[in-house]
């Protein structure tokens, strides 16, 4: 562990006030069995210090974005040596904040507890590649009620860059232009929920960028099942104001409608990844559809995915995009991005459980992106520890990894044989007595 941390140091500055010793102290910290804010750290944590510690996550100018950076590219590097394309995924994660004070505090909803409550929220960026994930990136979300009183900004130390306020989409637009645009990771598609498959800005700049998406949209979305494109310009009759915009040709269709209208022939029963109890498999379709937003003055050209379970439940629908000059998409390489967001909620309870991604108790806008950076940085290390060992120790979950380090931080395990001994020995505890199925 420690020679992890070290070889972030070009990310902070050594001399000034023990930055990377206090990172390899709160990085530690993290992995011990105790929430994860400096006042737990520095009861477990041996010749620390509680107002150093505190300086260091709140005050200490050590750049964020530049640790978030690197872990990108370090988390990019470890998923190479994963078989299977690479997606970056989106969404959200909040989690409950008490009080005014802490930036981007405010009632919105907040997943965790799956209704509108005080807290924070951010907007994050995962990326995926077969049963493998890791954090690459994220943005807190500052409500209006931030964005527009200053002195409440200035409190928390929110940057004037940052004070111009940024739906979830347009956050979420950004992440993908610099993980992207500063070559930090790739990516085959970029995924996300109906909360961002739903912005018509988020879509088109995806489109701009030449990247496929296979993003959920919401059963409210209307498509047309044919080009709606007029043959001509619109013309003037002479009476009341002059067309400024074609009308879109035919109906167009709510989602529901549109699975509604499909013959039985054309789902297909498709396997999208091996489970622990067998093949996990769904119905899906992958139809042609046209998409008119109200401001354009033409259709764009997507496909709908449609899948279900095998008992016609739990139905999911994506537009698809792919750009010109890509290989058609197929409807069991659909299925399988838009599965792959199980994964990014997979990360986000791990980053939790394992490493109190929630658990921070500071204010400042420094604060919650320093918090965040280093869980990133020790979420990569339980990453590539795993992928590491996965030939000697097939079944190890990050909760083994993180359990045995924290009895080694403990001094309850002295040796790196003994360590080694007892993540082998959980590994096996936790192998299913039946081993998974494979998908063709």
């Amino acid at each position: 562990m420690e020679a992890y941390v070290a070889s972030y140091a070009a990310c902070f500055r050594p001399r000034l006030h023990g930055q990377l010793a206090h990172c390899q102290q709160y990085i530690k910290g993290l992995f011990h069995a105790c929430r994860s804010n400096v006042e737990r750290m520095n009861e477990r944590l041996p010749d620390s210090s509680y107002d150093a510690l505190h300086h260091f996550i709140s005050v200490s100018d050590w750049d964020g974005q530049a640790v978030m950076d690197e872990v990108a590219r370090r988390v990019q590097a470890t998923l190479a040596e994963v078989a299977g394309e690479q997606g970056l995924l989106l969404d959200e994660c909040g989690w409950e904040k008490a009080g005014t004070k802490s930036v981007g505090v405010g009632r919105q909803y907040i997943g965790q507890v799956g209704k509108i409550s005080n807290g924070q929220v951010g907007v994050f960026a995962v990326l995926s590649r077969g049963t493998s994930a890791g954090l690459v990136g994220g943005q807190l979300y500052l409500p209006e009620a931030w964005t527009t009183d200053a002195s409440r900004c200035t409190q928390a130390r929110v940057p004037l860059a940052a004070r111009t306020y940024r739906s979830k989409p347009a956050l979420a637009a950004a992440l993908v232009d610099h993980l992207l645009g500063q070559d930090l990771v790739r990516a085959d598609w970029v995924g996300g929920d109906a909360a961002y498959g739903n912005s018509p800005a988020l879509r088109q700049a995806l489109q701009q960028r030449g990247q496929a998406y296979v993003l959920d949209v919401g059963p409210g979305l209307h498509l047309y099942l044919a080009d709606p494109t007029p043959a001509a310009d619109p013309v003037w009759s002479g009476r009341g104001r002059p067309p400024r915009r074609a009308r879109p040709l035919g109906t167009a269709l709510a989602l529901p409608q549109v699975a509604s209208q499909l013959p039985p022939p054309a789902w297909q029963q498709v396997t999208y990844r091996p489970g622990q109890k067998g093949p996990l498999v769904r119905q899906a379709v992958l139809v042609p559809v046209w998409r008119w937003e109200s401001s354009a003055q033409s259709a764009e050209a997507l496909h709908l995915l449609i899948s279900r379970e095998l008992d016609g439940t739990q139905v999911k629908y994506s537009l698809c995009y792919c750009p010109p000059g890509a290989p058609a998409l197929g409807v069991a390489q659909a299925l399988y991005r838009q599965m792959q967001r199980y994964w990014i909620e997979r990360v986000f309870q791990e980053a939790k459980q394992q490493l109190g991604l929630h658990q921070n108790q500071t204010r400042s806008w420094p604060a919650w992106q320093h918090h965040v950076a280093l869980t990133m940085m020790a979420l990569h290390l339980l990453l590539d520890t795993q992928l590491r060992e996965r030939e000697t120790i097939p079944n190890l979950s990050f909760a083994s990894l993180k359990l045995v380090l924290a009895q080694k931080l403990q001094n309850l395990l002295h040796q790196d044989d003994a360590l080694l001994a007892a993540l082998y020995q959980r590994a096996r505890a936790n192998a299913p007595k039946h081993p998974p199925s494979h998908a063709p």
